[in-house]
């Protein structure tokens, strides 16, 4: 019996395997709606044999079926990796098409057993033993009905509904430590210890539960807090605090301490690296993951105007001196900071960047932060930064 949503579509993530076809054959049998989805990686003499019979069954069967064929492979990259972000984006691209509630995928109880002893072996920072009966991936869900279940007990299952399957060879080439864990331990266990993994694995669960409900009642965000933690919850933090922003980023034990230094570098602006275009960044009090992206924009003002865009609003109808802009300095250009950039203020040309750092302003806002600049090429205005500004539908210019 799985437990899904019968008001709702789903896509099903199927490889012919034994635990997709057995789902395949439950979600019928329920009256779950649903389509099939199948990648061929050509990595396998058998992969074009075992696409043909999916797709022949989806057919029998009167169900709607999506195909992603690998012609030309998938290059000298790392495996199983890439196959997986290859079919996770290939199943986000469906369920945004199509509109799909969610994509269900056939891991079992085995898979959960492997994934935490690898992990326990590792000695990994996760935010979740095992498998996730839920989580996202690619702003799509990801729904998993069959933890309960052994793989032997899915087999067992096709075997006795007739309902067709392959075996994939690649799952018995001991090269892959996945499959070191499923034959070597995990296929030797008795009923008993799989029991005594499964009670373990829901124990750590139940204390990361505990650890992430404490996170919510505080401000991750504040410098002051995260160095108030100890070392191993700081990397949970930090893991929660990034898997907001990327899923699929986690942060080690070693990269916690090297953000966990630069916190008590007295500094007002530190970045430290991730990965490409991803960085933990400080900024005074407030620390951050920060996606990397080109931010530069440049908008011209012919005249007048009342004009409304991501970074900024402005109403320049009316009178415009409060923003020190007259008709003789049309047409305006409204853009971001370039390096050398200098403004006159009381009498004094000083540094955007100096005046940028003498506001303590974070190093995000300054990529995008609004510079008006007249028809001769003179900066004529900059908005001052306040960390407690309240926009009010009174005023003519404001950065959103």
């Amino acid at each position: 019996m799985i437990n899904l949503d019968k008001s709702k579509t789903y896509l099903l993530a199927c490889s012919f395997g034994p635990d997709s076809m057995a789902l395949f054959d439950m979600l019928q049998k329920e009256n779950v709606k649903f389509s099939a989805a199948l990648v061929n990686y050509h990595l396998r003499s058998e992969s074009n044999y075992e696409m043909e019979s999916f797709i022949h069954y989806c057919q029998k069967q009167n169900i709607a079926y999506h195909v992603k064929d690998l012609v030309h492979g998938i290059g000298d990259f790392n495996i199983e990796s890439e196959c997986r972000r290859i079919r996770y984006l290939f199943f986000a691209q469906l369920a945004k098409k199509f509109n799909y509630d969610a994509v269900l995928v056939a891991h079992n109880e085995d898979d959960v057993i492997e994934t935490y002893l690898m992990q326990k072996n590792r000695q990994n920072l996760v935010i979740f033993y095992g498998i996730n009966e839920k989580t996202v991936i690619n702003n799509t869900l990801i729904i998993r009905p069959l933890l309960q279940y052994s793989k032997a007990y899915l087999r067992g299952y096709c075997e006795s509904n007739n309902v067709p399957f392959a075996l994939d060879a690649s799952n018995d080439d001991m090269t892959f430590l996945r499959n070191k864990y499923r034959h070597n331990i995990v296929k030797k266990m008795t009923a008993e210890e799989r029991k005594g993994v499964i009670q373990e694995i829901a124990d750590r669960n139940a204390e990361l539960k505990q650890l992430f409900d404490r996170f919510e009642k505080i401000n991750l965000h504040d410098v002051e807090t995260l160095k108030s933690l100890s070392i191993k919850e700081f990397a949970y933090a930090l893991n929660k605090m990034v898997k907001e922003l990327d899923e699929t980023v986690s942060i080690s034990l070693g990269q916690a301490r090297e953000i966990r230094r630069v916190l008590n570098i007295p500094s007002g602006n530190i970045s430290v690296p991730i990965k490409l275009n991803l960085v933990f960044r400080k900024s005074y009090q407030e620390a951050e993951f920060v996606k990397l992206i080109n931010v530069k924009y440049q908008y011209i003002i012919d005249k007048p105007t009342v004009f409304d865009c991501d970074q900024f609003y402005l109403n320049f109808e009316g009178d415009t001196s409060n923003r020190n802009v007259t008709l003789n300095d049309y047409p305006l250009t409204i853009r971001t900071y370039r390096p050398g950039d200098k403004y006159m203020i009381k009498n004094y040309l000083v540094s955007v960047r100096r005046l940028f750092i003498d506001w303590k302003m974070p190093l995000t806002k300054r990529e995008t932060w609004p510079i008006i600049v007249n028809k001769d090429g003179k900066i004529i205005y900059i908005p001052r930064y306040r960390p407690d500004f309240i926009i009010s539908d009174e005023l003519n210019f404001y950065v959103k």
